[in-house]
């Protein structure tokens, strides 16, 4: 396959410093896979390639496909916010990938691909709903067998035999039709399954024979993730000697950044276990280098979060760990404001920072803080403000504290204030998913991650409590934006002049 150069816009090329980096080294699989599934033609893929030249007029199913392959590309560069809104383009116009029978199977392929990128961001009940829909628009034998496979590698739990077997199949189903990446990535995929399983054994010999298969076709992405996790095994083999000997000479070799921050990150975390600070820190901030110049926004949390519990907890540098707890924080928010959920990793970021805050709060720190948390209400009103803020404090408690009576015990709040309260989001449109399923889902709108943080920092606070420092912090927090002036301040809020001066003589005693 050849033309590849000038193809990734530059968004997709801040990753890596060299033009053409990233698609090059991503190509093999990325396009190769189109042309394995059946999706398109080699020659099609040939043409797929030409329209980054824009020298003719594009064909929208091709300019959809190439948007699903960037995007694609972009979520395994770590860049999750590019990669979203390619994902959201793509989603606006669906119906161009639906226009006939050839073009439905790149509907099913947009399906498929998007409930992986959600499963590796870990909003894994979009991810299932995206195969389903993938399976009940799929009419290719190839692609009905892709997406059999992502059901059963998905599921979690241990590794049955009927499973297993079903496996084994799905390999040698790809083995006989020639479709080399996914017959890789199952071999890879079923030794990382034997390692959840601590059969480490079994797990070397299929990382060996995806290795094996990666490097024979070429498939870069795969061939690094495969040789990474042959590391993470020495680890698991208590082998950390030879664990840190190994990642640090495959940082030598690594030329893609998304790994080289993964390694450096690696490297900190068994260096700040080791007791080894200094170095540890060095590692880290290297890692935060890369990811902070290259936009791998998906590694940038972990790497600070090690940071700033080393100089939390060993240098006693409370500025600095505070600078790098934040940028942590910040990283982790910026994903969320994408829909990238708060979980795994990222939630353990929050958590530490939200920890520090705590135990270090008052001060400057608590203004700071609530900047972050309040970023995202500086277009409502004061009704709004208060009605979301409710309705996350009540979602708050009912998912940590409980539901029903013992909400209402930690809040100490009255039955009948309480449902006047619920009554009123009701009839305004706010409703509370049912927390008596097994399986309750919250819903993405009108949850507010900030207002969660807020809730969780002040969780020991009564329902009087809470929404008068509520009240204090939000006011103050309007007063800055709104530039010190609460005339600004009592419109943008809807809120009655003299009553924002009343409700805010606190912000200017000191005059």
């Amino acid at each position: 396959m050849t033309k590849r150069q000038h193809l990734v816009g530059n968004e997709l090329n801040k990753t890596n410093e060299r033009s053409n980096f990233v698609e090059q080294f991503h190509a093999a699989e990325s396009y190769g896979l189109l042309g394995q599934t059946g999706i398109l033609s080699e020659g099609k893929i040939e043409k797929l390639l030409e329209q980054g030249s824009g020298s003719e007029r594009r064909n929208k199913m091709l300019e959809a496909l190439h948007k699903i392959t960037y995007a694609k590309i972009a979520g395994r560069e770590g860049n999750y916010v590019f990669a979203v809104e390619l994902y959201d383009q793509v989603l606006e116009k669906v119906n161009v990938l639906n226009q006939g029978s050839q073009q439905e199977n790149a509907l099913t392929f947009f399906y498929y691909e998007y409930a992986n990128f959600l499963y590796e961001a870990n909003d894994k009940s979009a991810a299932f709903m995206y195969l389903e829909k993938a399976n009940a628009s799929v009419r290719g034998n190839r692609m009905k067998q892709m997406i059999a496979y992502q059901f059963m590698v998905k599921q979690e739990g241990t590794l049955k035999n009927s499973a297993l077997r079903k496996w084994l199949q799905s390999i040698a189903y790809f083995n006989k039709y020639e479709m080399t990446v996914m017959e890789t990535q199952a071999h890879y995929d079923l030794a990382l399954h034997y390692i959840q399983q601590s059969e480490l054994s079994d797990a070397a010999t299929h990382l060996d024979q995806a290795h094996e298969l990666a490097v024979t076709f070429g498939y870069q992405y795969l061939q690094r993730n495969i040789e990474f996790t042959r590391g993470c095994l020495l680890v698991i083999q208590d082998r950390d000697t030879e664990a840190v000997k190994y990642f640090e000479d495959l940082l030598t070799t690594v030329e893609n950044n998304y790994f080289k921050t993964r390694i450096l990150f690696k490297l900190a975390e068994m260096l700040q276990k080791a007791g080894d600070a200094g170095k540890a820190l060095e590692w880290a901030m290297a890692s935060m280098e890369i990811s902070q110049r290259y936009s791998i926004s998906t590694e940038l949390a972990a790497a600070s979060m090690i940071a700033g519990q080393i100089y939390h907890r060993h240098k006693k540098d409370i500025t600095k760990a505070y600078f790098y707890y934040q940028q942590g924080f910040g990283a982790v928010m910026e994903l969320a404001k994408r829909g990238i959920p708060i979980s795994g990793s990222r939630k353990s970021a929050v958590d530490d920072y939200v920890n520090f805050l705590e135990e270090h709060f008052p001060g400057g720190m608590a203004e700071s803080a609530n900047e972050e948390l309040f970023a995202f209400s500086k277009e409502l009103n004061w009704v709004q403000l208060k009605d979301l803020f409710h309705y996350n404090l009540f979602l708050y408690h009912y998912m940590n504290t409980g539901v029903g009576g013992k909400t209402l015990e930690a809040l100490k709040l009255p039955a009948s204030s309480f449902y006047s309260a619920t009554e009123r989001l009701r009839s305004r449109g706010i409703t509370f998913p049912n927390f008596r399923r097994n399986d309750v889902e919250i819903p993405s709108e009108n949850y507010i991650e900030g207002l969660q943080q807020y809730s969780r920092m002040h969780r020991e606070k009564t329902w009087v409590e809470i929404n008068e420092q509520f009240e204090k912090d939000m006011l103050a927090y309007h007063y800055k934006v709104n530039h010190y002036n609460k005339k600004l301040l009592a419109k943008n809020l809807e809120l009655a002049y003299s009553g924002i001066v009343n409700r805010t003589k606190y912000l200017t005693s000191s005059d």
